[in-house]
């Protein structure tokens, strides 16, 4: 098994259809995926038994929340590399992630990778064109696949109910090399919990969890800025210094477009 994909859902029914859509072309007897289901209701389980493909599994059940569930999903995957793809994410247009892996020398690496991120019609490319190095430093999970050898005895910290993600994967790029290829690999919408700073249940996680006087500044203007700007305009100021702004209109069409004779970042 070549790649695990693991979608996470709670309650949330037409993201996770719009997933599994943008999925199922890629699934085969080398790209498996599995749900792991929450929710509350048995809608979601009640959708995943009609379908029917041998590389789908799925797990339905209560949870301790999402990183318990990303657990779950660890707990299962076969893949030589996993990536999560939770409801609502999608691979970017032309992006096959088993072929991308086949294509560069990927064994037991850390694998990075552009993610276009959406709020209404504008698009960033994270990170932003020559800021390649910043990938190492804050990926997004949906760019990020993780070698077999790191998930195989590592999971997510449930202390960290904000930040886990980001732990994780700074763990993975601390035990393994990592490699920055310069194609997009997925999309997905802004405002969930690590792109809203609106709550101040959340501000006072993000405070508790900790970091750098630095960073923990940066979250305090995060949540400053939030308070007085549009969602809308909010976004475009955090792109202006780290990531590449797209209007729809400029989009680039497929992954090659922003490949183009750029060299792969390997730390």
């Amino acid at each position: 098994m070549k790649l695990t994909i693991v979608t996470v859902v709670f309650n949330d029914l037409n993201g996770l259809q719009k997933t599994v859509a943008n999925i199922m072309p890629l699934l085969n007897a080398q790209t498996e995926l599995w749900v792991i289901d929450g929710s509350t209701n048995s809608e979601i389980a009640d959708y995943l038994g009609t379908l029917d493909n041998p590389s789908l599994q799925w797990l339905s059940e209560p949870d301790d929340g999402l990183y318990d569930a990303m657990n779950k999903g660890v707990d299962r995957a076969r893949g030589d590399h996993l990536i999560f793809m939770n409801a609502g994410d999608r691979f970017y247009p032309g992006f096959d992630p088993a072929a991308f892996l086949d294509h560069h020398d990927c064994a037991g690496k850390v694998v990075l990778g552009y993610s276009m991120e959406v709020f209404q019609q504008d698009r960033y490319l994270r990170p932003g064109l020559g800021r390649d190095s910043n990938a190492f430093s804050s990926p997004s999970h949906q760019a990020t696949f993780y070698p077999r050898s790191f998930y195989v005895d590592q999971r997510y910290r449930l202390d960290l109910p904000i930040s886990a993600d980001g732990d994780y994967t700074a763990r993975a790029i601390a035990r393994h090399s990592a490699i920055f290829l310069p194609s997009i690999v997925c999309e997905f919408e802004l405002g969930g919990v690590s792109s809203h700073y609106g709550s101040m249940r959340v501000l006072k996680m993000r405070l508790k969890e900790g970091g750098s006087a630095r960073a923990l500044l940066n979250i305090a203007c995060k949540f400053a800025l939030w308070a007085v700007l549009p969602q809308r305009l909010f976004y475009r100021a955090l792109a202006s210094y780290k990531y590449t702004y797209y209007a729809s209109s400029d989009l680039p069409s497929t992954p090659a477009q922003v490949a183009v004779s750029k060299p792969e970042t390997t730390i």
